[in-house]
């Protein structure tokens, strides 16, 4: 009786710990380009010219995240000496690994100067947004 009641202890022991260390989900390898290669960004830019940008690329890599995962990303823009207003959002689905690329379209009749961010968060889940700065100029 006493081997059966260790069983059970152990039993509910690997239980717990296995369900504890599920792994929190994460954005990472969050990058932007304007001019991507193929489904990914050569490497990571801050800086933009308006006369060569036509749409600034996001992607973003999903680890650990639930099945069926909705990512909402919104784009920002604050002109000098102004509050920094929202200018598009939108939502994407996703699931454990995936890659999420969001765009941002030229403006008509161009981009305005300014300090932009864009900001990427799984919605409904308890995970730390990650924002990204960028400059058009």
């Amino acid at each position: 009786m006493r081997k059966h009641y260790s069983f059970q202890l152990a039993f509910c022991l690997l239980v717990i710990v296995a369900t504890s260390c599920r792994k929190q989900p994460t954005i990472e390898d969050v990058k932007l380009c304007n001019n991507p290669n193929g489904n990914v960004c050569a490497e990571d830019q801050n800086d933009f010219f308006g006369v060569e940008t036509d749409t600034v690329h996001l992607f973003a890599v999903l680890k650990n995240a639930p099945e069926k995962v909705k990512v909402d990303v919104t784009w920002f823009y604050k002109a000098t000496d102004m509050e920094k207003e929202e200018i598009l959002r939108g939502t994407f689905d996703g699931d454990e690994s995936s890659s999420i690329h969001a765009k941002l379209y030229l403006n008509e009749p161009g981009w305005p100067t300014g300090d932009y961010s864009v900001v990427i968060q799984l919605a409904g889940e308890d995970s730390e947004p990650v924002e990204k700065k960028f400059k058009i100029e």
